[in-house]
């Protein structure tokens, strides 16, 4: 098949990982695959090296990249006030429509919901090819937003979301809780039965660089005998920097063994703690990576401390395919990410904050038992590769495939081909 794998932009993040992991291991299962983003600007170019090698990278190039740039600014601030930004997203629609026809595409997958909203509108006069999207937990959290009138809201979400799942036909979600925007009670069910879904899980296909041996114990004079914790997460304050940082700093101060706090990612408020820390060699930061194993690799118990809406976390998956233990918040798929075929788990899992970071206390209390009870860490490490197994990229590739010849198989077949086929993809 030729298929085109899109995101908004290719800054780090998870669903960004994956459509970049994605996208190379659909192309060695044979497919013709294309990475679409809409900012040229958010093109990290090692990422696309590593992870993508052998994808060809398509977005909309401007003429003028200063107006471009104004463009962005002006269709930010509009959004906001719940308008629309005709011009650069005209731009966008001409450019895409244009590729799809010409590269013969005959799959859309898509992920993060405003480029889904824009593959959609490009779509419109191609409604012989399917559109799949991936829910990786950004339109409940958009819903969520919409409803409190917090932050980062959408003032026309449910206007954009409906128009948007017209055009979708299927959807990937990695949790549960991604299925809520396709509640009757948020939209009308008229709206969204077309549409085959399937909980899928993100593939990961890692592997360690040839700089991991620069970034192994030794390098980053860490002892033989230093007990490490780790964590690999987006530089925000949500994900739990500060409360892991102070249950660290307590464990520290009672433990005879030698400890490592081990900080993975970029943002203000890993640069707040470096900041704060800056006297205590103990706790490193090792700033962005392109390739978090790297130093997973390092970590005795790896860490997501998070209290933001998460799906299927990413480091969860790294930590895993390194073989380490996890302590988790209870949020999303973590508990099912931990678990073996067998029902075992690879991990603690702490209780998830109904407001405010995560719970000192509680993170305490599960780094110390790792620390004081080498059984539970011997038998938690053996049981991780274990759990690791349900993210194996080629599970994901092959189901992902089936995904789409559904929904390339409904619009071919019309109505009653659409009826069959959600009967036996509906959760």
């Amino acid at each position: 098949m030729n298929i085109l794998v899109a995101v908004e932009e290719l800054r780090a993040g998870g669903a960004q990982t994956f459509a970049l992991r994605f996208a190379q291991a659909l192309h060695d299962a044979g497919h013709r695959v294309w990475l679409y983003t809409m900012y040229w600007q958010y093109s990290e170019d090692s990422m696309l090296r590593r992870l993508a090698p052998d994808v060809k990278f398509v977005h909309y190039q401007p003429g003028n990249q200063q107006l471009d740039m104004l463009l962005q600014r002006t269709e930010g601030w509009l959004e906001r006030k719940g308008l629309a930004s005709p011009v650069r997203t005209a731009r966008l629609r001409k450019h895409l429509t244009r590729f799809l026809r010409e590269a013969q595409i005959d799959v859309v997958s898509s992920n993060t919901f405003r480029c889904d909203e824009l593959m959609a509108q490009a779509l419109e006069p191609l409604p012989h090819v399917p559109l799949v999207v991936t829910m990786h937990g950004d339109y409940e959290q958009f819903l969520a937003f919409y409803r409190a009138g917090k932050e980062h809201v959408l003032p026309n979400y449910l206007p954009r979301l409906t128009r948007t799942l017209r055009r979708v036909n299927g959807i990937a979600y990695l949790s549960e809780q991604n299925l809520e925007v396709l509640k009757p009670s948020v939209l009308p069910g008229a709206n969204t039965q077309h549409l085959l879904t399937q909980r899928i899980y993100n593939g990961l296909s890692a592997a360690f660089s040839p700089q991991a041996g620069q970034r192994n114990r030794t390098a980053l004079g860490i002892p033989p005998d230093a007990f490490v914790f780790g964590m690999v997460a987006r530089g925000v304050a949500g994900k739990g920097w500060q409360p892991l940082t102070e249950a660290y700093r307590r464990l520290r101060a009672e433990s005879t063994r030698p400890l490592r706090l081990l900080l993975v990612g970029e943002g203000p408020a890993i640069d707040a703690l470096r900041a704060q820390y800056a006297a205590e060699a103990d706790i490193l930061f090792t700033g962005f990576t392109d390739n978090p194993v790297d130093y997973v690799a390092n970590f005795d118990v790896g860490v997501l401390a998070s209290s933001l809406r998460e799906s299927l976390p990413n480091s969860i998956a790294e930590y895993l395919f390194c073989g380490k233990p996890t302590i988790s918040t209870d949020i999303g798929e973590v508990r099912n990410m931990l678990c073996t075929e067998e029902g075992e788990q690879a991990g603690l899992l702490i209780d998830f904050p109904n407001q405010g970071l995560t719970d000192t206390e509680q993170l305490y209390q599960a780094m110390r038992r790792y620390l004081t009870e080498p059984a539970l860490l011997a038998k938690h490490q053996a049981l991780a590769p274990h759990a690791f197994a349900q993210f194996r990229m080629e599970r994901c590739v092959a189901a992902y495939t089936a995904l789409y010849q559904s929904c390339t198989h409904q619009l071919a077949s019309g109505p009653a081909a659409r009826d069959a086929a959600n009967s036996s993809h509906q959760p």
